[in-house]
């Protein structure tokens, strides 16, 4: 069991932010944590995906998303993220690069680049690879990442749905 499904577990599936790509580099880097907040519906990162499309991804229907800010100390800097969470298995995350997103999601792709799952993806966003049971896209100056059922086992399933919904959110961009 995951520690994201223990989380959830623990939690009786309220629905917290796991640690997407970034969140987790930062946190290795920094040692941060989010600051606290309640999860609330915007007009965000859930504007990206509707609730029909991770439905549909998932195979299964999935409650109206929660969307909860977090931000994120960087290089000097603060990476704002938004995760919108339809319910424990489909998370959309959205956050700004700035002008060294190549770069920064370079140093990303890379500090993974060695894990079990690592592979490139084409034909998503500038630049794209899934790892950790998630897809990871950088468009410009904007990376997204999606997760579809990784409380399930992730797998080819999983990557190709991730891949249709990385598809609908780059174009939303």
């Amino acid at each position: 069991m995951s520690v994201i499904q223990k989380l959830h577990r623990g939690l009786q599936m309220k629905p917290y932010p796991m640690l997407f790509g970034v969140a987790a580099l930062v946190l290795s880097l920094t040692g941060a944590a989010p600051p606290s907040s309640t999860p609330r519906t915007t007009s965000g990162a859930c504007n990206l995906v509707t609730r029909a499309e991770a439905a549909a991804a998932l195979g299964a229907p999935v409650p109206a998303g929660s969307e909860k800010p977090m931000d994120f100390p960087l290089e000097g800097g603060v990476i704002k993220m938004e995760v919108c969470f339809y319910g424990s298995e489909v998370h959309i995350a959205r956050y700004a690069l700035g002008s060294g997103a190549p770069a920064l999601f370079a140093r990303y792709r890379k500090s993974l680049a060695a894990q079990d799952g690592y592979q490139n993806v084409n034909g998503v966003g500038d630049e794209a690879f899934a790892a950790k049971g998630q897809l990871y896209v950088r468009k410009g100056q904007v990376g997204v990442n999606i997760d579809v059922g990784q409380a399930r086992g992730g797998g080819a399933k999983e990557l190709q749905a991730e891949k249709r919904l990385a598809a609908l959110a780059v174009s939303r961009l």
